[in-house]
């Protein structure tokens, strides 16, 4: 068996051929985990969006901190490409765009590639072809987002990249890259995991992660790694790509449970419905508290799973929150004429300590 950093290193190789950097050079979130040891990256600055104008769009939805007020986009076109629509957290981005930019007076017009990578980009290029007064994207390849970013500088279509990057070459064409620091987010959950099993402990992790192409995903793997390199004795004894399929998550820790059974200590998930399906299959198995899960999203079931002591920990990362900054930012480009590149959203770290504070308000 491999240790982490070989295998996570060859894991990481493979999906670096098809993308690279996430949003997340710098910092974006709250206070890390309790007695983390730590600091967590620092919280958000750089949302842009002006605040004045003779109309806007407002209001909450299950609590969430959506307010655009004074957000007025009256007349565009917009044109929003995801990568899929029916994972819950990624729906959720394009559902919340849509409501806040209609709100708000514009017009939007949604594509759906349903996770297959070229159809991303193809989407990209009939929304540039409609001319649309602006191009909202959602995941993807960041490499073939590249060609998009020039496409879309010399169409004069302002380009707003949603959780994801495009690869450096193409950083001066596209417009803002809106989302949290994920690849720091997951460095703090790596040192947490140390924290709570000990650096030169010899703990055996299974990792569940979601699409290999996807930039949110490579950074999180790469977060991860880089937060666990202060303990070259965990061993990775596994690694599988469950797209957006809980139940595949929960077969894929099925047969690593009946595999392997107590050899595993911790199981590493790079989001909670994916993470869940884990949840449920180590329940199931009896062993419960016996291995220990960190996750990342803020789910309502995950935030319960904390609270119930099924999971040590997840990290709260509100769609509604990338989709207002992005209609913020949008807006300012309208009103301005340009936005910061990057516009980082908040994270909540929530664990055993806070769980019971955030209950019940996920975005779903």
């Amino acid at each position: 068996m491999k240790k982490i950093g070989k295998l996570l290193s060859l894991v990481l190789a493979l999906a670096m051929v098809l993308a690279l950097a996430s949003c997340g050079g710098g910092g974006g979130g709250s206070a890390a985990p309790a007695g983390s040891g730590s600091a967590a990256p620092a919280a958000s600055s750089e949302a842009g969006g002006g605040q004045s104008g003779a109309s806007g769009a407002s209001g909450a939805q299950d609590g969430c901190n959506v307010d655009v007020s004074g957000v007025d986009l009256s007349g565009k076109n917009l044109g929003y490409v995801t990568i899929t629509s029916t994972a819950p957290w990624g729906g959720r981005v394009g559902t919340e765009f849509k409501r806040m930019a209609e709100a708000a007076g514009a017009n939007v017009k949604t594509l759906d590639a349903n996770t297959v990578a070229d159809d991303v980009t193809n989407y990209c290029r009939q929304m540039i072809d409609a001319g649309v007064d602006a191009l909202a994207v959602f995941g993807g390849d960041p490499t073939a987002m590249v060609d998009i970013a020039k496409e879309c500088k010399e169409a004069g279509i302002p380009l707003f990249l949603c959780a994801l990057d495009v690869d450096e070459a193409g950083r001066e064409y596209a417009t803002a890259c809106i989302g949290p620091d994920q690849e720091q987010a997951f460095v703090e959950i790596g040192k947490k995991i140390i924290e709570d099993n000990g650096a030169d402990a010899g703990c055996n992790v299974v990792q569940i992660s979601g699409v290999p192409f996807l930039d949110d995903y490579i950074q999180r793997e790469a977060g991860f790694k880089a937060g666990m390199d202060a303990a070259p004795n965990y061993t990775l004894l596994a690694a599988d790509y469950a797209y957006s399929s809980r139940p595949d998550a929960k077969t894929f820790m099925e047969n690593h449970l009946q595999a392997e059974g107590d050899a595993i200590n911790i199981v590493i998930g790079y989001d909670d419905d994916l993470t869940m399906g884990a949840v449920d299959a180590i329940d199931e198995a009896g062993k419960t508290g016996q291995i220990k899960v960190y996750s990342f999203t803020g789910q309502n079931d995950a935030i319960q799973a904390v609270a119930d002591g099924k999971m040590e920990l997840t990290v709260m990362n509100r769609a509604d929150n990338i989709a207002k900054e992005t209609v913020k930012a949008a807006y300012e480009y309208f009103t301005t004429g340009s936005t910061a590149y990057y516009h980082y959203t908040e994270l909540t770290y929530i664990t055993a300590d806070n769980a019971a504070d955030f209950v019940g308000k996920g975005e779903f």
